[in-house]
């Protein structure tokens, strides 16, 4: 959490802050769930939100967001030209930018401020879980658009994945600072082992007031006269054993190039990633950061099923895990679920199946097939799809199943009279 101490001398300078003059949202429309991604690999979402009984402010909140995002991520980039922080994107008609959700809270404006700022910052995040913002690989950089929840309260962020920005708390701060700041609390900092907390409080470091990103006051400076941690000793790209922001994996890696997985289905069924970006229902390819983690599912569309991987996966397990080192390709193997299983026989006698046998089986699954003659004939061999002259013959499934089996007659014995 940030508290505003404004000095009116610095009120200028805020035009000057890294993408004041920004060109905007290139978004359309008010979406209420996050949209597809077209960004890979964990990601930070943006959401505008406001009070069950406030006015919809979406249309004046996304671009400032967009606009403050941008702002935040070349200053970021300026602090550390290898890493910034992975936000997700939508594909839009006017082209590919911040994906911004539109959410209308449960709670009151009266009830939020009422909460004050922790209690109004966890009604938020539990009504943002609850409104399915709530993917384990997403984080939350949310704007409340109400009244004040507590004075001089500009933003509040926690482990939790949510970043709160209350946009009437510290009217004239720069929003791209607070952002900055609440998003570094959501990614773990000020981390247990660092050596300058302040006195009473452990979650903002104190050897550079004001300067610091992550300091606990702001004088209003604008993001662009503040540092990503002063003397990189407390959490981002510091040389001690505890947490480093700077390994996030929310960070995308701007020194590392990026690595193709192209994916393809063979037969009907789709493709999905755990990490965001991937779903793929006919061939696609996508572009990660290299050496990211990634688990491929295969699922089967109705009346499929999954056979099996070829490429960087293998098996027949439905998921695949692969290390992104290099690129890679993976296809995903589906072939029907039921097929036909057609029996004959030349001679007397049957052909017994293990489980029963029906005009359509379970595609893939184990079949075993007894030839039993009848009384006077016994069995020759099989054709079609079992072969040779053992009794017991267990087939391959996978496709349309066709067997015959051949009994022969018993010659009769000779009846012999001894004299």
């Amino acid at each position: 959490m940030r508290r505003f101490l404004f000095l009116a001398a610095l009120a200028a300078a805020l035009w000057l802050a890294p993408g004041a003059l920004a060109a905007g949202w290139c978004g359309s429309g008010e979406a209420t769930a996050d949209l597809p991604d077209v960004t890979t690999g964990q990601q930070i979402h943006a959401v505008v939100a406001v009070p069950s009984d406030g006015p919809d402010t979406f249309a004046a909140d996304a671009p400032k967001l967009a606009d403050d995002v941008a702002s935040l991520t070349g200053w970021w980039a300026g602090q550390d030209p290898t890493r910034v922080p992975r936000f997700d994107n939508a594909a839009f008609p006017a082209g590919t930018c911040l994906d911004v959700s539109f959410f209308r809270l449960s709670s009151t404006a009266a009830e939020l401020t009422a909460a004050g700022p922790f209690g109004a910052y966890e009604a938020v995040a539990q009504q943002l879980v609850g409104g399915g913002f709530a993917n384990l690989y997403k984080k939350y950089l949310v704007y409340y658009d109400g009244p004040a929840v507590e004075e001089d309260t500009c933003g509040t962020g926690s482990t939790n994945g949510f970043a709160v920005v209350w946009l009437a708390g510290c009217p004239g701060a720069p929003n791209d600072a607070i952002s900055t700041h609440e998003l570094l609390h959501v990614f773990g900092a000020l981390p247990a082992g660092a050596p300058h907390p302040c006195p009473g409080d452990s979650g903002h470091p104190c050897d550079a007031p004001f300067v610091d990103v992550l300091s606990p006051v702001t004088d209003g400076r604008p993001l662009a006269q503040q540092v990503l941690d002063v003397n990189h000793d407390d959490y981002y790209g510091h040389s001690g054993t505890w947490l480093d922001v700077q390994d996030s994996l929310w960070l995308h890696r701007l020194d590392l190039p990026q690595v193709a997985l192209a994916v393809a289905e063979q037969g009907t069924g789709t493709v999905t990633a755990d990490l965001p970006g991937l779903s793929c229902s006919s061939s696609c390819s996508t572009e990660w950061d290299q050496g990211s983690q990634v688990t491929l599912s295969a699922a089967a569309a109705k009346g499929a099923r999954f056979v099996g991987w070829s490429g960087s996966c293998s098996g027949n397990t439905p998921d695949c895990s692969l290390t992104l080192s290099q690129a890679a390709s993976a296809t995903a193997i589906f072939g029907p679920a039921f097929v036909a299983y057609r029996a004959s026989v030349t001679g007397k006698g049957r052909i017994a199946c293990t489980p029963t046998c029906r005009a359509k089986i379970g595609a893939g699954a184990p079949l075993a097939l007894r030839a039993v003659p009848a009384k006077g004939w016994r069995f020759a061999r099989w054709s079609g799809g079992c072969s040779g002259i053992r009794v017991t013959c267990r087939p391959k499934t996978a496709a349309a199943l066709s067997v015959h089996a051949t009994f022969t007659k018993l010659k009769a014995k000779r009846a012999t009279t001894k004299r």
